[in-house]
């Protein structure tokens, strides 16, 4: 199900605050990760990271928005990549993110907390929020004195982060030879979104510098560069636009993606939006046109191909998807989300031929990598289904241990412990998850 759009729920800290966190929903699709990777790397190279340590998510949110937690996590929000009308706004935001990264920002930023009165800084963020929202006299009368002052100097510390950011990441630009023209034009979409929010906000009560402030520092550098407007790597274009026509194929209902991308339109993006257009309706015959068209065309592009498995599957035809799935993880065989889906595919046959070789193609996939709760899940169903109990109960296990789910974990491990051989290696791997959940569990006996 590499490109339908799939949803999980991660818990992230927020603004630095300790013990505080959301929910947010997780957008997996194997070829806009896949182009974000290849817009994100360099970044990480020349900033000195290393873009393997670093995780980019894809967070379901109509909002203009990235931003970095944890460190190494980046997060972009579905509705900025939507915004984004070229490679070179999207660069210039994945660069000023970096420079968060690069500049230890988070750490700082926590250590700054540590170092304050926290109750007193929460104190004042919730007075300022109370007064927003209509509180007034209650709000302004949580703000002491004191309390202003605390939350000015905190905010003054992010607001000179991400100043420092912004320098980093035109450094980062300059270097790769991008321009930095893009991010220019995202800071005045914020800037017109700011307007229409804000009005004119106290600069100092926010964690962020005014955009005004930051448009002219990086007007100036912009003015003053030797890149053109148009700089930026060969072939992101492209790669732009069919991912920005994909999410709005799937998030986009299907007569509004119909409307913006017409028939008359036959270039490669809008054809693409149509394709998963149709498949929602869904239109099995337009859907299947609009790929095949684009095969042919381009018989070596592995989404492609992969997308073509998708609306067959979904609509009851086994044997033609799993041809697809083979064609594209063939071209790319270290797709873990792709070889998933493949498994996915294989394991829906009772052929146990079929379902052997999903266990294979799956198992791959857990190596590549190990934490997408989809691939133990096709896991369990096909070892179940040729009566494997021990790895179904394991894989089980795995699952749950994904989902946070202690006591899922605990009995699925008994359960495999006593299906598993006494010399599988196997039960090594029961025994770190049946640890793991332990101590999980004590943690929480323990809050």
């Amino acid at each position: 199900m590499a490109h339908k759009i799939r949803y999980i729920f991660l818990y992230i800290i927020v603004a630095f605050l300790p013990l505080n966190a959301y929910a947010v929903s997780l957008i997996r699709d194997a070829e806009i990760e896949d182009t974000l990777r290849a817009y994100g790397n360099p970044i990480f190279k020349v900033a000195g990271l290393n873009p393997e340590a670093i995780h980019i998510f894809i967070v379901d949110d109509p909002t203009i928005n990235a931003y970095v937690a944890g460190g190494s996590n980046m997060f972009i929000h579905s509705g900025l990549i939507i915004r984004t009308e070229n490679p070179a706004e999207l660069l210039g935001v994945m660069a000023h993110e970096t420079g968060h990264m690069a500049g230890g920002h988070l750490a700082q930023g926590t250590e700054k907390l540590k170092n304050a009165e926290i109750g007193t800084i929460v104190a004042a963020v919730l007075g300022a929020a109370m007064a927003v929202a209509g509180g007034g006299q209650e709000g302004m009368a949580a703000m002491t004195a004191g309390q202003q002052i605390a939350l000015r100097n905190y905010l003054h510390f992010s607001r000179s982060n991400e100043s420092a950011a912004d320098q980093a990441g035109l450094n980062y630009l300059d270097e790769l030879k991008i321009t930095a023209s893009g991010m220019l034009q995202i800071l005045e979409i914020l800037r017109q979104d700011e307007n229409r929010s804000y009005g004119t906000p106290d600069p100092y009560t926010r964690t962020h510098p005014l955009s005004i402030d930051r448009i002219t520092h990086i007007r100036n550098h912009v003015m003053q560069s030797p890149l053109k407007d148009t700089d930026v790597p060969p072939g992101l274009a492209m790669r732009h636009a069919r991912m920005v026509a994909k999410l709005k194929g799937f998030m986009n209902p299907p007569d509004q993606t119909l409307l913006e991308y017409p028939v008359t339109d036959q270039s490669v993006p809008a054809r693409y939006a149509r394709a998963i257009a149709y498949y929602k309706i869904p239109d099995l015959t337009k859907a299947l046109a609009e790929m095949d068209s684009l095969i042919k065309e381009h018989p070596s592009d592995p989404f492609f191909n992969e997308l073509r498995g998708q609306i067959l599957f979904e609509n009851g035809h086994i044997a033609e998807a799993s041809q697809s799935y083979s064609k594209a993880t063939s071209l790319l065989p270290n797709s873990a989300l792709i070889l998933t889906d493949y498994g996915k595919v294989m394991s829906a046959t009772d052929n146990k031929a079929d379902i052997t070789k999903a266990i294979k193609i799956l198992e791959h996939a857990s190596v590549i990598d190990n934490s997408n709760i989809d691939t133990w899940h096709y896991l369990a169903i096909a070892y179940g289904k040729l009566g494997n109990l021990g790895m179904f109960y394991l894989d089980s296990a795995e699952e749950a241990s994904l989902a946070d789910n202690p006591k899922e974990v605990l009995h699925n491990v008994d359960m495999a412990l006593k299906n598993l051989g006494h010399d599988s290696p196997a039960r090594l791997r029961a025994g770190d998850l049946r640890l793991i959940a332990e101590k999980e569990k004590q943690d929480e006996a323990g809050q």
